[in-house]
């Protein structure tokens, strides 16, 4: 089953065709910091649901400063909170 981002309204899924410009990556939620988890939960207005560890969220919801990069790969930064809905 391909990744598929669970932001509410969103329908991006891995494999769709897109720009190399406009590249598409997906994140876990981060279950392992509650604080955190809260915190996308809540830029979501989703406060009362609960994501799965087979649950992604993906780079169009992040702003570019919430990324790092490292050997030409992407990485989300540790305390990145998405805000693009």
């Amino acid at each position: 089953m391909p990744k598929s981002c669970r932001a509410p309204h969103c329908s991006n899924a891995a494999g769709q065709p897109r720009p190399p410009a406009r590249r598409l990556s997906f994140y876990k939620f981060p279950l392992h910091d509650a604080a955190r988890l809260r915190q996308w939960l809540a830029q979501m207005r989703q406060e009362h649901w609960v994501p799965t560890r087979h649950q992604h969220l993906c780079s169009d919801h992040f702003e570019s400063s919430c990324f790092q990069y490292r050997w030409g790969v992407r990485y989300l930064r540790p305390d990145a909170v998405p805000t693009i809905f």
